[in-house]
């Protein structure tokens, strides 16, 4: 859904100066974000107090020497800073239950009842879920609506006061980039992240990859960004630590999250616990999370060791390590628990970056996509060295060597007797909201709100994942919880089935139902209010308007719409908050609240059986949920979906999909830069491969018989081509002398398909590497006994082609025509005749017709090249449905199940299309629903 739509502009409110979304409820008149707001606290940031910028450095420790702590409790520092944090707490607390307003309950006056018994009081932790920008800017929404500080947020229905209440906040991945550039920018709010006026941090527009925008404190243009990047990488190898992807990945993520000339290499982690407002406890606790993982060690819930960093340790709970390390030392060469007597102490390895890299290092995988994008080869060549000596199936680690666990807790720990420690994105053990670091006995939390922005069902939305993979961990036979107690969760069909992932859920209500005091689960998982948020976690830039889409979606996620879906939620949070404190002290639940957990809380009912797929409707009274239709240029239609990068590629001209359902394998072709790419679908983008060729192939096909072998469309024509080999042998040349002087050179072929007797059809075009289009194009039929006949003359540029279900129709596209032909066809023969005009594509709509698909329902999903989007024509001409793609040069979709992967092509006039630049070339995958017709194979005799 686009933030410009009508049906949205009561609910979501954009200053046209600035773009900014106005956290305004819908009964309120819109309000402006105070563009100042917070934008002294963004240049007041943490302290860079690294002693050598990115690169850690050997100095004298202190007088007294660091050594380890095992984690029988908490730090000295941690109890101390809570005695100032919970007190820090009532004034905030007070207002919030004041304005929340429990019926028949004085909330203000509970709190200073209770104002001298820390131990009484509700004790608030905040968990930020994984991922990538989706997580980032969902979860910030969620913040924002916690933050007393927003515009608006103390209003009516609005949860204003939560994160001020809070003891605890934590983040993972995606998450761990929001809570990190929070504190790293001194606590920042997010509008004033949002309103940065030097246009540094929060950029999303700009690809991680490609590098920042050369404006604002950074002034780098990609070359600069790259060679900054990478020679800091190299000077911390040279200092004698190990480097791996994450330092990469760490220093990039910098640039985008952190208020400071080059990422702010200097600034760490550790220096959160220099920042006054903390110290001061105005802020809640900063966690992140990463699970430990030995090189080709697969990482499982019930086998990791969950790691996490706060501002004054680094360490883990689990039984198995059991200890605690000062953070600002990490580096140091600890053995036993302690620094050898003439060691020195290293600072600066806790490089804020990296920490967050860390926590979100399953990123790294897009690292592995450089030689596809513009970058300087001076940075591929660094990126290649070093996937070369971690090894590509150990891309996702960090590498925290020298061990400071080294020889501490020998009888328990698994890497005691390792020099290296490798820890990886902390979801990789499905665990992908933080909630280890908050269900720890020794903090006391009373309720976890828990902002779930997981992308575990096909369209990338909550199941309820990652709450089973922490329930099931507490129950491992192995003890890994230690001590640990969480509330039962459902299986993840249960979520779907129930509408569990599709609202506000409760979980451990009934305390008395566990053996020891289990936390209040409050779960906000990610759905549609205003805004299809259900972006790919793998999508690497956000323009602005989708990104204050995504942040305003969360406000409302957490709110559930400013009150509006449901007037007495704040009443039900504000029970939430109060649950175990009042068990604690005796005091009745109110009435009120006894409606709210009979209206929130699981109710231990289950579900089991396979949902269908799950595409949560709009919420909220100002979105027309009912309307199914919208325009889309010429075209009134279903929006089918907004298709999500699978693979951010740069191909020249990506085009072909096919999928070989027996291996998994999809693969596709870039004509112009001659590279045959592969993907294994089951095992995900990181087992993405590129083959170069000697010549550009435009299609492909499988030849019955030969499970090897490809049948493709070359340069001169039909040829095989031996992946083993990877060398072509054409078996059918197009054009001989009578074809007159010149022709194999200025021509090549494009698309092809095969009809179901196994005739190879294949359509020629000029080869705009020669020469400019023009209509001497032919399709050729290449038949099994290898006879060659031309089927269609003067074609300009042979597009998609396919069959009609019963064999009785062929479907043919010559793309400057603007038309999808249809034939009369006999199988038998292979004849066709009657040509017809099956669908025109406006003349006045930008684009035109390109590859198509064929589904079982007998629609064709075409691509519209330089239209933004995949069409969905019926078998009676009509346009009856639209994927909205986010760039403009789109060629070819394929089936894989019941998946579109489409494929496009790098954007050619960058200036007067910005925004279809970067992901240009890319590959797409959309579920639509409905299943691909099948393909068939090249026969032979």
């Amino acid at each position: 859904m686009n933030v410009e739509d009508d049906d949205v502009g009561t609910r979501l409110h954009l200053i046209p100066a600035l773009g900014l979304p106005a956290f305004a409820s819908p009964r309120e008149s819109p309000s402006t974000i105070d563009a100042s707001a917070g934008l002294d606290a963004l240049y007041r940031r943490a302290l860079p107090n690294a002693p050598d910028g990115y690169t850690p450095e050997h100095l004298d420790c202190p007088t007294n020497r660091p050594v380890l702590r095992s984690a029988w409790k908490l730090s000295s520092n941690e109890s101390s800073w809570l005695d100032v944090r919970r007190n820090k707490t009532l004034d905030p607390m007070r207002d919030l239950l004041r304005r929340i307003n429990i019926p028949n309950f004085d909330g203000p006056s509970y709190i200073d009842k209770n104002a001298k018994n820390q131990s009484a009081l509700p004790n608030i932790a905040i968990a930020m879920s994984g991922g990538g920008y989706r997580a980032l800017t969902n979860g910030a929404g969620a913040i924002a609506a916690f933050d007393s500080r927003e515009d608006n947020s103390t209003s009516p229905g609005h949860l204003g006061g939560l994160l001020q209440s809070a003891t605890y906040l934590g983040g993972l991945s995606g998450g761990g980039w929001l809570v990190g550039s929070l504190f790293i920018n001194n606590f920042s709010t997010v509008s004033a992240l949002l309103n940065d006026p030097s246009h540094t941090v929060w950029q999303f527009d700009h690809s991680i990859i490609e590098g920042p925008d050369a404006g604002g404190v950074q002034l780098l243009d990609t070359a600069s960004y790259f060679r900054k990047i990478a020679n800091q990488v190299s000077d911390k190898g040279d200092a004698g630590f190990n480097r791996s992807l994450t330092d990469y990945w760490g220093r990039a993520l910098s640039f985008q999250l952190i208020n400071a000339t080059d990422g702010g290499p200097g600034y760490t982690w550790s220096s959160i616990a220099l920042a006054d407002n903390f110290n001061q406890g105005d802020t809640p606790f900063p966690v992140l999370v990463a699970d430990g993982r030995a090189p080709d060690e697969t990482v499982i819930s019930g086998n990791s060791t969950v790691y996490e960093f706060n501002p004054y340790e680094f360490g883990t709970w689990d039984p198995t390590t059991f200890a605690f390390v000062p953070i600002e030392y990490l580096g140091s060469n600890f053995s036993g628990g302690i620094l050898a007597p003439s060691a020195k102490c290293v600072r600066g390895f806790d490089n804020a970056g990296y920490v967050m890299g860390t926590s979100s290092s399953l990123f790294n995988q897009f690292l592995l996509q450089v030689n596809n994008t513009s970058i300087p080869s001076f940075a591929k060549s660094y990126i290649s060295d070093l996937l070369t000596s971690v090894g590509q199936d150990n891309n996702d680690i960090a590498d925290y060597s020298p061990n400071p666990f080294y020889g501490y807790h020998n009888s328990t720990s698994r890497n005691a007797q390792s020099n290296r420690l490798t820890l990886v994105d902390g979801g990789e053990d499905l665990q992908n909201i933080p909630l280890h670091p908050m269900i720890q006995p020794h903090r006391h939390v009373d309720v976890i709100f828990a902002v779930d922005s997981s992308a575990d069902t096909d369209n990338y939305w909550p199941n309820g994942t990652s709450l089973v993979a922490t329930y099931e961990r507490n129950l491992n036979t192995t003890r890994i919880g230690n001590g640990t107690s969480f509330p039962s969760i459902p299986d993840t069909n249960t979520f779907v089935n129930l509408g569990l992932n599709n609202h506000p859920t409760f979980f451990g209500c009934n305390s008395s139902n566990t053996s020891s005091i289990t936390p209040l689960i409050v779960y906000l998982p990610n759905s549609p209010y205003v805004f299809q948020s259900n972006i790919s976690t793998f999508t690497l830039s956000y323009n602005t308007t989708t990104r204050n889409a995504v942040v305003q979606n969360g406000y409302d996620v957490v709110t559930m719409g400013n009150a509006t879906v449901d007037p007495q939620w704040p009443v039900c949070v504000g029970c939430a908050i109060l649950s175990r404190s009042l068990e604690r002290t005796g005091t009745k639940t109110p009435d009120a609240c006894t409606q709210c957990f009979q209206r929130y809380c699981w109710d231990g009912k289950t579900s089991s059986a396979k949902p269908p797929s799950y595409e949560p409707p709009f919420k909220g009274q100002a979105v027309k949920t009912s309307a199914s239709t919208r325009q889309r240029g010429g075209f009134l239609v279903t929006v089918v979906a907004s298709a999500m990068p699978y693979l951010h590629l740069h191909c020249g001209l990506g085009e072909a999909p096919y999928y070989e359902e027996t291996s998994s394998i999809l693969r596709f072709v870039d004509i112009v830069k001659e590279k045959l790419h592969t993907v294994n679908i089951n095992e995900g983008p990181r087992t993405h491969k590129i083959i170069d060729l000697d010549t550009a192939i435009s299609t492909t096909a499988r030849v019955e018989g030969k499970d090897e072998d490809l049948i493709v469309g070359a340069k001169l024509g039909y040829a095989y081509y031996k992946p083993e080999s990877n060398k072509l042998e054409y078996i059918k040349k197009v054009w001989n002398a009578s074809d007159g002087a010149g022709k194999e050179e200025r021509m090549r072929c494009n698309d092809g398909a095969v009809d179901k007797a196994g005739r190879y059809w294949v359509g020629t075009m000029n080869d705009p590497k020669v020469t400019s289009p023009s209509n001497e194009g032919v399709l050729f039929r290449l038949d099994p006994d290898l006879s060659l006949h031309r089927m269609v003359e003067s074609a300009t540029i042979p597009n998609g082609m396919g069959w009609s279900a019963d064999d009785k129709k062929m479907y043919f596209i010559d793309t400057p025509t603007r038309n999808i032909f249809v034939y009369d066809f006999d199988l038998t023969s292979g004849s066709i005749s009657n040509r017809q005009v099956f669908f025109h594509y406006p003349d006045d709509e930008e684009g035109a017709p390109d590859g198509f698909a064929q589904d079982v329902e007998g629609n064709l999903w075409t691509a519209v090249c330089g239209g933004w989007k995949v069409l969905k024509v019926s078998p009676k001409g009509v346009v009856v449905g639209v994927i909205d793609m986010p760039t403009r040069m789109i060629t070819c979709p394929g089936f894989v199940g019941e998946d579109l992967f489409i494929t496009s092509a790098v954007e050619e006039e960058a200036e007067k299309y910005p925004d279809s630049v970067d992901l240009g070339g890319s590959v797409f995958r959309v579920h639509v629903g409905v299943r691909g017709m099948p393909l068939h194979s090249f026969k032979t005799r």
